[in-house]
């Protein structure tokens, strides 16, 4: 690796039936901040520092990505939400809830000594909420804990 670089995930794409819906999910639902949209083709929100998700029409993917496509079967992936209270669990899980996603298992305390709750978005992909008393992200942004 040339230079100082520090591989990092900056962007997550997920391919959406419905761009206005998801936006809406994922502003509203999960508070995320909107950082443009290109009418009903794309949305970009702000899902953490340096991390954004689009939100791309997915019958537009093909042309850059291949096939891609929804099946009978949740997607293959699940993105995590990492709160800081066990408490916000259940605020996060009721706030998805209400904005149009589906419970997949409600908040729960778990036998590592956290709470989780696992819901799916409007288009089937997996968020879990979760409070684990040992994650910890440092100052440098290494994450412990886990």
């Amino acid at each position: 690796m040339a230079g100082n670089t520090v591989p990092h995930v900056t962007a997550i794409t997920l391919g959406v039936r419905n761009v206005e819906v998801a936006a809406r999910f994922y502003n509203i639902g999960l508070g995320f901040t909107p950082i443009s949209r290109v009418g009903d083709e794309i949305a970009f929100v702000q899902a953490g520092p340096g991390l954004m998700l689009a939100l791309w029409n997915v019958a537009s993917m093909p042309g850059e990505y291949g096939d891609v496509g929804h099946g009978p079967l949740a997607p293959p992936m699940s993105l995590g939400h990492n709160v800081s209270e066990a408490g916000q669990v259940e605020e996060l899980y009721d706030r998805a809830l209400a904005s149009g996603a589906t419970s997949i298992s409600a908040p729960v305390a778990r036998d590592w000594g956290g709470v989780s709750a696992c819901v799916a978005d409007p288009d089937g992909f997996r968020w879990d909420f979760v409070f684990n008393p040992a994650f910890d992200v440092a100052a440098d942004g290494t994450v412990t804990g886990v």
